[in-house]
């Protein structure tokens, strides 16, 4: 796990500091509000395709700890395919090297490439929900198989206890019936021999 948000560590960094590379302004205020407006746009952006991706999939606390992690991922993935070029062609306008039209052609342009890559992460944002969903029900199953398993030999155990049990009332309750018959003969033959004598 430690690898992985090292690697999302890593990302942003490498997107922001492409941002601010890309950008020809001289400010810093200014690079720093492209950069944070640009990141915050990726964020909504993705947020918004994994709800709609998983608005049909029971979510648990794993989905939940997966949401965080696949869009803190993809925020920055999102970033350094489209907004470094975006800020250099901005850049470049802002300098007077090119005109508003290319600008709006290639800000389109990069909306499309965006939008292309947006239903991509919504298709696989679905599938990774799914498996995590059937892992869990699988898990689940085979919870519920084990614990009935488990019932199972408890009552065939209880059941087999209760048998003996019972097995050997009866033949307490046999010897009991013969030793009282053996009691009842012994008080006869004393009384049959008492009267004899």
């Amino acid at each position: 796990m430690l690898v992985i948000v090292l690697f999302i560590l890593i990302l942003n960094v490498v997107s922001i500091l492409l941002m601010y590379k890309c950008l020809g302004i001289e400010s810093k205020k200014e690079k720093l509000i492209f950069v944070v407006m640009g990141t915050a746009l990726m964020y909504i952006l993705t947020s918004i395709i994994y709800w709609i991706s998983t608005k049909d999939i029971q979510m648990t606390e794993v989905s939940e700890r997966g949401k965080d992690l696949i869009i803190f991922l993809f925020v920055p993935i999102n970033a350094i395919l489209t907004l470094p070029l975006f800020a250099k062609s901005f850049s470049k306008f802002r300098d007077g090297r090119i005109d508003g039209k290319i600008l709006r052609n290639r800000g389109v342009l990069l909306i499309i490439l965006l939008a292309i890559i947006l239903i991509f992460e919504c298709i696989y944002f679905k599938n990774i929900q799914q498996q995590v969903v059937n892992m869990i029900t699988e898990e689940e199953r085979q919870t519920v198989e084990q614990q009935q398993t488990y019932l199972n030999s408890v009552a065939a155990n209880t059941l087999a206890a209760g048998e003996n049990a019972i097995d050997s009332t009866n033949s307490v309750d046999d010897e009991n019936v013969v030793n009282v018959n053996d009691i009842n003969n012994q008080e006869e033959s004393n009384i049959v021999t008492n009267s004899v004598q």
